[in-house]
């Protein structure tokens, strides 16, 4: 009768136990009150950029099996740094138990991480794995991404014109960073026909959405005359629309352009600004330049025919 009573006990004991975990997520989300209205508010800190109001909220609901929305947008201050912590190491964890649960942008951005090597080893054949995953779903940066590896030959075979297909699909939805991309590809002939009047159509629609390298890039085109009269005025112009928005490529050359007197009058202060904006953005040339205009030496002037060159996005 004893042992009966013990073993009776022992499974008593273990149901509760395998009760308590079946049932752990319900228990958490009673003790948590008000999911919805908590979830309201945690994004809507986040959508008006108070991170670090945000970071207790969702840490909160992030620890709830379902929330895969609140584990990546957890995961994107820790990968960014917004609330004040930049920590790879729990970012890589949110993410990834968001794209267990199907996040797309979550698999987006472990393949960001993977590509790149922040905050993991780089492993191309990983973030590919992400970044089809992703694009197969029909998220528009992952297929950036997926055409990026393709253009490239990252962990897979090198295709400009898969490359381009997946710019295109992602373009559909709006991305800019696709349309600059195709921009790119188009002046440079990669996956098409070379066409100056596609590009420039391409970097035109990105720009219009604000993408301050599709800026850039109508800047080089009339820099070069490709698809447009060159003009060196107007390429200034274009530069500077970049270079406000923060493009350090855009800050260096417009440094170029006032250094020269390409495209503006020549005024070594404004030359010196840019090159001080691009050099603390860790342009590799503008620290070089601003030190030789700071010591007075004259920069040779490359040639008549001046040129900037075009960037895609990755």
């Amino acid at each position: 009768m004893k042992n009966y009573l013990i073993g009776f006990s022992i499974c008593i004991v273990l149901a509760g136990i395998v009760s308590a975990f079946t049932f752990r997520n319900r228990i958490y989300a009673w003790t948590l009150g008000d999911i919805p209205a908590i979830y309201e508010e945690a994004m809507e800190l986040y959508k008006n950029r108070q991170y670090e109001e945000s970071l207790p909220l969702l840490e909160q609901l992030a620890g709830l099996d379902t929330a895969a929305n609140c584990k990546f947008v957890l995961g994107d201050l820790y990968f960014r740094g917004l609330a004040g912590e930049l920590d790879y190491e729990k970012a890589l964890s949110l993410f990834e138990e968001s794209a267990e649960l199907n996040n797309t942008d979550a698999h987006n951005n472990l393949g960001v991480m993977y590509l790149s090597g922040q905050g993991v080893q780089a492993d191309y054949s990983k973030a590919f794995r992400h970044f089809q995953y992703g694009a197969a779903n029909g998220n528009a940066q992952a297929q950036v991404g997926l055409g990026t590896m393709f253009r490239h030959g990252w962990g897979t075979a090198r295709n400009s014109s898969t490359a381009f297909d997946w710019y295109r699909k992602a373009a559909a939805r709006g991305n800019v960073d696709a349309m600059n991309n195709l921009g790119y590809m188009y002046a440079s002939g990669f996956g098409r026909l070379m066409s100056a009047e596609s590009a420039l159509y391409w970097y035109q629609k990105a720009a219009a959405l604000n993408h301050p390298k599709a800026m850039y890039n109508i800047g080089a085109l009339y820099a070069e005359g490709r698809g447009v009269e060159r003009d060196l005025k107007k390429c200034a112009e274009w530069l500077t629309k970049a270079a406000m928005l923060g493009e350090a490529t855009a800050q260096f050359n417009l440094g170029n352009m006032y250094f020269l007197g390409k495209g503006t009058e020549r005024d070594l202060d404004k030359a010196a600004m840019w090159y001080g904006l691009a050099k603390n953005q860790g342009h590799r040339n503008a620290e070089r330049f601003l030190s030789l205009l700071e010591e007075k030496q004259e920069i040779a002037e490359l040639d008549s025919n001046f040129t900037v060159r075009l960037i895609p996005e990755r």
